[in-house]
């Protein structure tokens, strides 16, 4: 296969798993081209998994040094497909249209083996050319996706891991009856005998191949006659024709984007995944499918221009779909809408407004602002209900970064407030929002600001009573937004001692050897890096623009993924090999010049 476009991928920039998927069906694959994990919408548990991987253990939920060492594990799982008789050489990977993984393996004879894979609305497809006859073999379980939190706020319900594996006619069924969900998968070649196992826990495959093209078919269903039935009709259609079809759809919508834009653009669609007529944004596919209104917000700009339907259907499924007890949104949700995590942060009740506001700016859907406009009302009256008595001043429970707050009041939340209410007055021009702005802005100078070793600056969060705390963290870019946003001019000594402060070995737990990162994941983070470059891009700095540039070319890997946290000397990921939020971010800034985060 020699497809027109395909971007060679350097192993030297971090090798992780290969990622692909469409409206919500989402998987990886490792380096040699062998499914690690396939994932689907489940209304019950909200996302699941055909996955290569050992559950986490249950009983680790509390323990962050066990949550980062299985996360850690899953970009280094081997996955399920074919293997050799010969020794492989040399792997050659490519991402066709920065989309779709494409694998060649070279063996000792000289001869090549050759995968692409990409999803469809049932599963996906996996075109292998074998010169050699394999074995294929893994070892896979239907599992509820594992949710690991390193501040976790209450589990979700792990229904037991159950397999009823059954082969007939080339198509492997595999079933949990626990979830209950099946997938199938259709190409092996067919055998007289048919068998049928049923085992506690995740089963072993050891099928025989053929040498030659081998294409899989994987499809979910909620039955194993649904699974199959989709597998078997898929089966029987043109996989050239869908490959270029594929290929063809992704084309149109990257463009000549670079690879870190490209994911941003590629994995935020991925991400989208339908619940009806509406649609959930998730922060990842492997580690935390879960949605965050905060990432959700980025993935959303990121699609704006090119999918408004898609930051429609967003709009609809938080609030509309979302669960919001007492008005509020929570935490964190499973795709279903169902609150995950219920504490209260601020932030999360702005972002939705935001987005909305962004969109109708944008868009000028005039019926979608009728339709959800009640629910801003509802939402102002939970705010003003949680406002301080004589100021201007609203709480939260936790950082962005979910981590508890000694002082209630926070800054960049803020800030994110004042923007909020000023785009929504943009629209409708209601003077109570208008004076909640002005509000809010008077007050974060009036009450935010202390002095600190002769100069003037923003704290990060106070209560109100003199006590506050210093701090920055890269989670909080409404603080390098300020400026964009209009929030304060650029030459603002206050600002501007701020982010000095920031940037700066006075910031404890924020400022890693010259980067912006964050006590959540003690490192320099990608979002702390994007920070600066919005710092740089209000301050004229163009060589700082460019060093912010350089480290997030450094801290991507070598499909363009940025991490959570990364090791500025060896180069390597520290937390979390998938995070939609910085790629997005970036993607914004360097598509829109001056985004409207």
């Amino acid at each position: 296969m020699n497809p027109d476009r395909q971007w060679a991928l350097d192993p030297s920039q971090g090798v992780k798993p290969l990622d692909f998927g469409t409206d919500g069906v989402t998987g990886s694959v490792d380096p040699s081209g062998r499914l690690i994990a396939l994932n689907t919408y489940h209304e019950r548990y909200g996302y699941v998994t055909l996955t290569v991987g050992a559950p986490f253990p249950e009983t680790e939920r509390y323990h962050p040094a066990e949550v980062r060492a299985y996360r850690r594990s899953l970009a280094a799982l081997k996955g399920f497909g074919p293997r050799f008789s010969q020794s492989v050489t040399r792997q050659e990977a490519f991402l066709l249209e920065h989309a779709l993984p494409y694998i060649r393996l070279h063996f000792e004879d000289g001869t090549p083996a050759e995968v692409t894979t990409f999803a469809h609305s049932y599963g996906a497809v996996q075109l292998w050319q074998c010169p050699h006859p394999p074995r294929w073999q893994g070892r896979l379980s239907l599992q509820r996706c594992a949710y690991t939190q390193l501040t976790e706020g209450g589990p979700v319900e792990m229904p037991p891991i159950e397999s009823l594996l059954s082969f007939k006619d080339g198509v492997l069924v595999l079933e949990n009856p626990a979830l209950p969900i099946a997938a199938a998968i259709a190409g092996f070649a067919a055998v007289e005998a048919e068998w049928f196992w049923q085992v506690d826990g995740p089963v072993d495959v050891d099928l025989p191949g053929q040498a030659g093209v081998t294409a899989l078919i994987y499809a979910f269903g909620p039955t194993a006659e649904t699974a199959q039935r989709r597998a078997s009709q898929l089966a029987a259609q043109d996989m050239s024709l869908l490959l270029e079809q594929e290929l063809e759809r992704w084309r149109a919508y990257v463009g000549d984007a670079d690879r870190v834009t490209a994911r941003g653009l590629v994995y935020s669609l991925m991400l989208a995944v339908p619940v009806g007529e509406t649609r959930c944004l998730l922060t990842d596919h492997m580690l935390l499918p879960l949605s965050w209104n905060r990432d959700a917000y980025y993935t959303a700009i990121a699609l704006l221009d090119q999918r408004p339907d898609i930051v429609r259907q967003h709009l609809l499924w938080m609030f509309e779909l979302a669960e919001r007890p007492g008005g509020m949104w929570g935490c964190c949700y499973l795709a279903n809408g169902h609150i995950k995590d219920k504490a209260y942060q601020l932030d999360q009740q702005l972002f939705p407004l935001l987005e909305l506001a962004e969109y109708v700016s944008a868009v000028g859907d005039q019926a979608l602002w009728e339709r959800l406009r009640p629910y801003i009302t509802t939402v102002e009256d939970t705010l003003l209900r949680h406002r301080h008595p004589q100021h201007w001043l609203f709480p939260t429970d936790e950082t962005p970064a979910d981590d508890p707050l000694t002082f209630p009041y926070h800054l960049s939340s803020h800030i994110l407030l004042w923007r909020t209410f000023s785009r929504l007055y943009q629209i409708e021009q209601q003077p109570e929002w208008k004076a909640l702005a002005a509000g809010v802005r008077e007050t974060v100078f009036e009450h935010f600001t202390v002095d600190h070793q002769g100069h003037k600056l923003l704290a990060y969060a106070i209560d109100a009573q003199g006590g506050y705390r210093l701090y920055h963290d890269a989670n909080d870019l409404p603080l390098a937004l300020a400026p964009m946003w209009g929030f304060v001019e650029t030459n603002d000594s206050v600002w501007r001692a701020t982010i000095a402060f920031a940037f700066s070995d006075q910031n404890i737990g924020g400022y890693y050897t010259g980067r912006l990162g964050s006590v959540h994941t003690p490192a320099p983070w990608p979002l702390g890096d994007i920070q600066e470059m919005l710092i740089a891009r209000a301050l004229h700095d163009t060589e700082c623009e460019q060093r912010a540039l350089h480290f997030l070319s450094e801290a991507a890997q070598w499909d363009g993924a940025l991490p959570e946290a990364y090791d500025p000397a060896a180069g390597e990921v520290v937390s979390r090999h998938w995070f939609a939020w910085p790629n997005a971010a970036l993607t914004c800034l360097l598509q829109r010049g001056t985004p409207p985060f």
